[in-house]
């Protein structure tokens, strides 16, 4: 391990529970024991290797195993490029079929996240797919792409769930809005058309006026939505929505491929180079 890695592991626990399943379980732990519901993703995508992605497969199988035997509140999220996407999407389907007929048969929930623009259209393909036939599963929607409201619309007729997030990967402002006033104010649009939609979805983002304003539209029913919410971030707002009566889940990655996801962390917010740099004094 290098200088720059190490340093950057000095705080990259504030957003990873470690690098085994072991820590994972861990944290999920900590997480349920302040009434936090645990999400948890094992570290790695763009998989070119078709053994690393069966082992990858079998890591979730493990870990949602170990979520029921441990008898934690908490389900996996994945990526399907984890999973072989970009060798194979026939694979990549059965390998995504095992891992949501194991969390069904568990009573659990599968996550799976969106990535860049160039596997929105065969992730949604494939989580529809899916969705025919298992219902315990959602998918990740990114509230800059243009498209999302479509999207949006399309899983909503099927009855799917939805996560929202803003998106965080580099697209073109043809097919993505790069203002962060124009992300904030489509995040809100979907977010309202959620609430009105009849199915299981997730608020995902740590912007306190959207928030506030899924506080606003709850205000009537508290149920059938939940916040999700990185670890290591915003702990103070995670309590005070579990204290008022709101499901709340706590996003928690592990695994050896921890680099590249801490160091997005740390370059996405000023706040977190000043940790950075403490860190070297």
């Amino acid at each position: 391990m290098g200088l720059k890695e190490a340093l950057i592991l000095r705080i990259a626990k504030r957003w990873i529970a470690g690098t085994r399943l072991e820590d994972a379980i861990k944290d999920a732990k900590k997480a349920n024991s302040r009434g936090v519901g645990a999400v948890i993703n094992y570290l790695g995508e763009d998989i070119t290797e078709d053994s690393v992605a069966e082992s990858h497969t079998n890591e979730y199988l493990r870990l949602q195993n170990e979520i029921h035997n441990q008898g934690i509140r908490g389900c996996v999220s994945l990526k399907l490029t984890q999973l072989g996407l970009i060798l194979d999407r026939e694979k990549a389907r059965r390998r995504l079929e095992k891992i949501v007929e194991n969390g069904a048969k568990l009573k659990q929930y599968v996550w799976i996240d969106m990535e860049g623009s160039k596997f929105t259209d065969v992730t949604l393909y494939l989580y529809l797919a899916v969705l025919e036939s298992y219902g315990n599963t959602g998918v990740a929607l990114q509230a800059y792409l243009r498209r999302t409201q479509d999207d949006m619309e399309r899983i909503i007729s099927k009855g799917g769930m939805v996560r929202l997030v803003k998106g965080a990967y580099r697209e073109s402002s043809e097919i993505a809005f790069s203002k962060r006033t124009e992300i904030r104010k489509n995040y809100e649009k979907l977010m309202e058309r959620l609430f009105s939609s009849g199915i299981y979805f997730a608020v995902a983002t740590h912007d306190k006026h959207l928030i506030d304003r899924a506080i606003e539209l709850s205000k009537e029913k508290k149920e059938g939505f939940e916040f999700e919410l990185l670890k290591g971030i915003r702990e103070e707002l995670k309590d005070e929505l579990v204290s008022s009566g709101y499901t709340v889940s706590e996003y928690l990655p592990y695994g050896e491929n921890w680099y590249p996801y801490s160091k997005r962390r740390i370059y996405e917010h000023p706040s977190n180079i000043m940790l950075l740099i403490r860190s070297l004094i």
